[in-house]
């Protein structure tokens, strides 16, 4: 469940920041704002007011499109009205919305010509050009404010005086708005991301934890088991191979007490002490060399023979091992008294 909200945090934050982006590349509005006027019956001049140029802003373009070279005179409010006085003409006054520039038409029925209306002298500048006619906004609102301030001059379109002003006129201003929810969805998306991939970090670290520790406890019997087993293995593997135990016929009986059902045998003390230093493999030679000894000339020469016979076996028996002699004490005190008897 952890891990799973986890991920669904970093969705909604990755969610964010592309909306963020959106917000500011397809989402965004308009880079700049255009008002636009089509100008079907013009007459031989159009008009702009002063300040109509800066509506969206000191800085933009204006474009005047007409049927043959286009020139922009600027004079006094007063002068160009008293040139046009009798002249049908346009004026621009100002922007309806941001996409359209509202007009005004002026003396519909007056003149439709004028002679030559670059040459009077009542013009502060003129400028010529092809058309479309361009003009900077901003340059043209530092010549206003500038050393010789014309602060809110107006514009005089004309062409050549029989064809109309101008057909077309736009005004493009730049557009430096932008979508206001764009830093709250960067900075939410981001935040909500961190948060997620943290969450999801800490989650996976806890579910490895876990795994290691269900490791450990399924590991833990079976090392108790192989641990366990080690020593009982050892054990009877020392027990197979050890060759100090003691040594039992096929009867049952122990060697020096003879068969079951018969009298303890008597054997010489110094048979039994030379006899110790063999190896189990010889614990039946001293049985089957005693079971004629009834007597103690017999004993003695049987325990001559054994020494000898001992002697040889001891070092054959010292090459490959060592056994360790078997404690005897009691079964030599038994045929101490006996001898004891006898004699």
């Amino acid at each position: 469940m952890q891990r799973l909200l986890a991920v669904l945090l970093v969705l909604i934050g990755l969610t964010g920041l592309v909306l963020g982006r959106l917000g500011e590349t397809t989402w965004a509005p308009e880079t700049e704002t255009t008002a636009t006027v089509d100008l079907s019956d013009a007459g031989p001049a159009v008009v702009i007011d002063p300040g109509v140029l800066y509506v969206g802003g000191e800085q933009g373009e204006l474009v005047i499109e007409g049927a043959s070279d286009i020139s922009v005179i600027t004079a006094g409010g007063g002068d160009i009205e008293a040139y046009l006085e009798d002249v049908h003409f346009t004026r621009i006054t100002g922007a309806s919305d941001w996409a359209t520039l509202s007009t005004q038409e002026v003396n519909p029925d007056g003149a439709d010509e004028l002679t030559d209306p670059t040459t009077s002298d009542l013009w502060r500048t003129v400028d010529t050009a092809p058309s479309p006619y361009s003009l900077d906004v901003a340059e043209f609102w530092a010549a206003e404010n500038g050393e010789h301030e014309q602060v809110y001059r107006s514009l005089l379109i004309v062409t050549d005086g029989t064809e109309p002003g101008a057909e077309k006129i736009s005004i493009t201003w730049p557009n430096d708005a932008e979508n206001e929810w764009v830093p709250f969805a960067y900075a939410g998306g981001a935040a909500i991301a961190v948060i997620g991939l943290v969450l999801l970090v800490v989650s996976l670290g806890g579910r490895r934890r876990d795994e290691d520790e269900f490791e450990v406890v399924e590991d833990a019997p079976q090392a108790t088991a192989e641990a366990a087993a080690v020593p009982v293995a050892a054990g009877a593997a020392a027990a197979e191979a050890s060759p100090h135990s003691p040594a039992v016929d096929a009867s049952g009986g122990d060697p020096l007490l003879g068969a079951p059902g018969q009298e303890p045998r008597e054997e010489s003390v110094w048979a039994l002490g030379a006899g110790s230093g063999r190896s189990s493999e010889d614990a039946d030679t001293p049985a089957d060399a005693d079971a004629d000894a009834d007597a103690d000339a017999d004993a003695d020469a049987d325990a001559d023979g054994a020494e000898d016979d001992a002697s040889d076996e001891t070092d054959t028996t010292d090459e490959t091992s060592t056994p360790v002699p078997e404690d005897r004490t009691e079964q030599i005190d038994v045929v101490e008294d006996e001898e004891d008897e006898q004699r």
